[in-house]
């Protein structure tokens, strides 16, 4: 019979294996999580903006409905309210970021996968309520004067024509409208589902300012870094089309906007390589 050194020196070495095994095991566990997805979102009430400390807006509550959706869980997500130009930083170097909400442009379709669309709005020059002056196009209102919008907004790339020294550009939406209401500018580009709530900020209401010229009408959409892997992006899509079907969908949208949405179903548009 085996002696009593060589039971002691067995068990020794079957605990040792059994350890090693749980703890690769639980490597594997480990390893198989999904990296959390990082939302990021900027202050573009009423999409999104902070209140007492508390992130809300539009597309605050659709991503917190769909994020319980796909994680299957009641627990708030993190969302971080960044500048945009900040946020687009981020998500350009970094996987597993969710970026809204965007406007989808050709150098934006190779660096994100989209998800939507989730809104529409009108890109406008607004002018001052004292000002009557109504340009026929763009180039009436350049020589007009000088335009104040946001960096990065889809307003800076639609006006990439105007030259550099006839536009104001500043990190915050509501920067720019207050370089209107203080007449340093001419004309304030902004998209037009914000005027209100970056007008209220400020103390102002939107009789202060009126559209003048319209520059387009973009869809918005929820954006995915690259490197995001499809799976995610697909089961955000599906709870999207879920909360389409059961009607959350269209009462946030009717809640946020006092409108229904005049949207196509939600598809995804994958970044062209």
């Amino acid at each position: 019979m085996p002696g009593i050194e060589t039971l002691l020196r067995g068990c020794v070495i079957v605990f040792c294996c059994s350890f090693a095994n749980l703890a690769l095991a639980g490597n594997e566990s480990t390893e198989a999580e999904p990296p959390a997805l990082r939302l990021l979102t900027e202050t573009w009430p009423p999409m999104s903006y902070e209140r007492h400390g508390r992130v809300d807006g539009y597309a605050v509550a659709l991503v917190r409905a769909l994020h319980h959706q796909v994680a299957a869980s009641d627990k708030e997500p993190v969302i971080e309210v960044l500048p945009w130009a900040r946020a687009m930083n981020i998500a350009n170097q970094e996987p597993n970021v969710l970026l809204f909400a965007t406007s989808i442009n050709e150098q934006r379709r190779q660096e994100f996968d989209f998800v939507g669309p989730i809104a529409e709005t009108r890109i406008q020059l607004y002018a001052r309520m004292d000002d009557d002056f109504t340009p026929a196009d763009l180039s009436q209102a350049v020589a007009a004067g000088n335009i104040a919008l946001y960096r990065n907004s889809p307003a800076q790339i639609l006006l990439k024509s105007v030259p550099d020294e006839q536009l104001l550009i500043s990190g915050f939406p509501q920067y720019s409208a207050r370089q209107l209401l203080h007449k340093r500018v001419r004309y304030w580009c902004q998209a037009d589902i914000a005027v209100q709530g970056v007008l209220r900020q400020l103390g102002q209401t939107p009789a202060a300012v009126r559209p003048v010229l319209e520059l387009a009408h973009l869809r918005l959409y929820l954006a995915f870094s690259g490197g995001t892997a499809p799976e995610r992006v697909e089961a955000w899509h599906k709870a999207l089309l879920a909360l389409q079907k059961t009607g959350e969908f269209e009462a946030l949208y009717q809640k946020w906007f006092g409108a229904e949405p005049s949207l196509r179903q939600a598809e995804v548009l994958w970044r062209v390589q």
